[in-house]
């Protein structure tokens, strides 16, 4: 009879006990981890008039792809030294950047964004300032820049490298040698 106890309780504390599983957690692995962040990286060589040669370099940072910042760079080519550099959020350059694109889709904008967009790529070919006139037709000077340095520029008949800088404009930049010199934006004629 005292066997039959010790099984009977016995049975009952192995029914009260639960039941010993192993469990593990799942992990994500990182590739199934949301990443935070959204950055990009874009560089073309340029190959400007007069066998000048410049490195394009163009980056895209931000908490979030709609708050990212892009960062356009012009460097020398001998000696890497930067002799240009701007930085805007994309929100304000529509003309380059859909801030409501995924990572993939703005890395493609930041690739076609260090394109130049200047047709004849010379200073020249940017309209003339005419004598007494405010600013050239069709373009905004950049804080800085006169009749006197805008058409020196145009004179030198030296590099041009455009590329957007909003809705609908596009920043030029005059080279010279080493030297970078923003001369403004090229804007849609307004009526």
């Amino acid at each position: 009879m005292k066997r039959a106890g010790l099984a009977i309780l016995a049975l009952a504390l192995a029914a009260c006990s639960p039941p010993s599983q192993q469990q593990t957690a799942e992990i994500p692995s990182p590739a199934s981890a949301p990443a935070s962040g959204c950055e990009a990286q874009a560089s073309r060589d340029w190959s400007a008039v007069g066998s000048q040669y410049y490195l394009i370099e163009a980056q895209l940072d931000g908490a979030t792809c709609a708050e990212a910042v892009a960062t356009l760079r012009i460097k020398a080519r001998e000696g890497n030294a930067v002799l240009f550099e701007r930085s805007y959020p994309i929100a304000s350059v529509p003309l380059a950047f859909n801030p409501n694109n995924d990572r993939a889709g703005l890395s493609n904008d930041l690739e076609l964004w260090t394109q130049n967009t200047s047709e004849t790529q010379t200073a020249d070919s940017l309209p003339a300032w005419p004598a007494g006139a405010q600013r050239p037709p069709g373009f905004q000077p950049a804080p800085g820049i006169n009749r006197n340095r805008y058409e020196g520029a145009r004179g030198a008949q030296g590099p041009l490298f455009c590329y957007p800088d909003g809705g609908e404009s596009n920043a030029c930049v005059a080279m010279a040698g080493d030297t970078a010199t923003l001369l403004g934006s090229l804007t849609p004629e307004q009526p």
